[in-house]
């Protein structure tokens, strides 16, 4: 009786999936233009769903249906157990045919051909959805934030930039010195995007000099996720894991130091053109020394500076870059620190100062399901990466430093620049549901009566457009250095 009920329940589920219909996902669609970011949330979640539909490897509907074979086969079991038949073995025959009954629903049930091609289309229209996402700002810490609106050209930039066949790349231009110099000889106009700096910079009335202009290029990282085994009602639910971990093939120095002396150099124009008085920096500290010294160098080809940023479930890695000539202050646990304090003072009563300016890019845009139990997230832990440019602060937070008395700016959001710069492609990680020895212990898990736990590690590769990114980044830099320029422009 229980087994034909089964029976009955497994084929219900089989006639519902075959009637269900599933619409094809388009990469962009006309609707598109006006979707909010609780909508885009949505849609990249229908996509990831679709995606995990036609993942050859274990799905999320072969894990129900295979809970549910488990769950017959142990129906079946039980009553061979209880009959007394095989004496104390009964129990290992129930958890044994359980687990024999779960992997061959999951061998029958493996996606078919078009549910793999929905599958590439999804991880194309996802693409798309983290590329708009970051171009309005989304974010994952306030669903109920709308998003930048973006003007019809700019939709149709992010949109159009690589575009192609569905589960195909698109050719990127190669990343060269002779290809950014070239960029950046152009015009490049502002970001027109706010910048919500906050907090106050006290230098009304005083002479000032630049002390460093720091600029932070994100060249790797990671984002993870986890669920806790839990047990309630009989039931075990395993442990689940996920992470992504993404890093540029090979970062290019030259680029990047190209960029800087350009954001340097547009930054100095501004303050020309601003009317803002700045005294030159090597001629300040000739005569009246410094509260911090500037002795440490930026990232050279031969000795390259890096710093991380870890926030728990996200880990950033940034390369650091100073204008060429440039070094740079020291930096501890507490950013600056107190430095020189009898030139701190002789700072103040002399109506002097020194400015410290750092920025930073970061090039992902990152998701994370976060911790929690499984028990309460059945659909396990969950993890997200897409190329997606921002203008952030620096890891210590604060993107300009008065040294006398310490008064600072904050870059309260982080700032997208609208537009597609770089692929993210798989090359390599590790899937437990991959790997023959940890199956094998599943099942050992299985036949014991406990949840097997899951693991998987994505390694992704970051492949950046010579001829989107300079000229992406260096707006999204000019874009800074206008709003910090006006700030320094309001200070009287």
């Amino acid at each position: 009786m229980r087994v034909g009920l089964f029976g009955m329940v497994l084929a219900f589920g089989t006639a519902a999936a075959t009637a269900q219909t599933v619409t094809e996902p388009q990469r962009v669609k006309p609707a598109d233009a006006g979707m909010d970011c609780a909508v885009i949330a949505s849609e990249n979640k229908a996509m990831a769903d679709l995606i995990t539909a036609g993942d050859p490897t274990r799905t999320a509907g072969q894990a129900v249906a295979g809970g549910t074979a488990n769950v017959g086969g142990q129906l079946a079991g039980a009553v061979v157990a209880q009959s007394g038949m095989f004496g104390a073995f009964g129990g290992l025959v129930s958890k044994l045919t359980g687990s024999v009954a779960q992997q061959q629903v999951e061998q029958r049930l493996a996606p078919d051909a078009a549910a793999q091609q929905r599958a590439a289309l999804a991880r194309d229209r996802q693409g798309f959805l983290n590329a708009l996402a970051s171009a309005k700002a989304c974010r994952a810490d306030d669903p109920s934030f709308a998003g930048n609106a973006l003007s019809a050209d700019e939709f149709q930039r992010v949109a159009g930039l690589g575009a192609g066949p569905a589960g195909t790349t698109t050719a990127l231009a190669p990343l060269s010195l002779a290809q950014t110099q070239t960029a950046l000889a152009e015009p490049v106009a502002p970001l027109a995007a706010t910048f919500p700096l906050q907090g106050d910079l006290k230098l009304a009335g005083r002479r000032y000099y630049i002390a460093e202009f720091r600029v932070l290029f994100e060249v790797g990282g990671r984002v993870s996720a986890n669920t806790r085994a839990a047990y309630l009602g009989g039931n075990n639910y395993g442990a689940t894991r996920s992470t992504i971990r993404y890093a540029l093939a090979q970062p290019d120095v030259a680029v990047m130091q190209a960029i800087t002396d350009r954001a340097w150099a547009d930054f100095q124009q501004r303050v020309a053109a601003a009317g803002v008085k700045i005294e030159p920096r090597a001629n300040f500290v000739a005569q009246h020394g410094e509260v911090y010294a500037a002795t440490e160098p930026a990232t050279t080809a031969a000795a390259p500076v890096t710093i991380d940023q870890n926030l728990g479930h996200t880990e950033r890695k940034y390369m650091v870059f100073a204008p060429t000539g440039m070094t740079l202050h020291s930096r501890g646990f507490a950013g600056l620190g107190a430095g020189n304090l009898s030139k701190r003072m002789e700072f103040i009563k002399g109506q002097m100062d020194g400015l410290s300016v750092s920025v930073a890019v970061n090039i992902a845009a990152l998701e994370t399901s976060g911790s929690g139990s499984s028990l309460f997230n059945r659909d396990g832990a969950s993890t997200g990466a897409g190329a997606g440019m921002t203008v952030v602060s620096p890891p210590d937070g604060v993107v300009a430093q008065v040294h006398a008395d310490s008064s600072s700016l904050r870059l309260a959001q982080p700032v997208a620049v609208p537009g597609t710069f770089a692929r993210m492609r798989e090359v390599g990680g590790y899937d437990t549901t991959k790997d023959g020895v940890a199956r094998s212990m599943q099942i050992l898990s299985n036949m014991a009566g406990v949840a097997a736990n899951n693991s998987k590690t994505v390694d992704m590769q970051v492949d950046l457009d010579g001829l989107a990114t300079p000229r992406m980044v260096l707006q999204g830099l000019t874009g800074f250095n206008q709003a910090l320029v006006e700030k320094l422009a309001a200070i009287r």
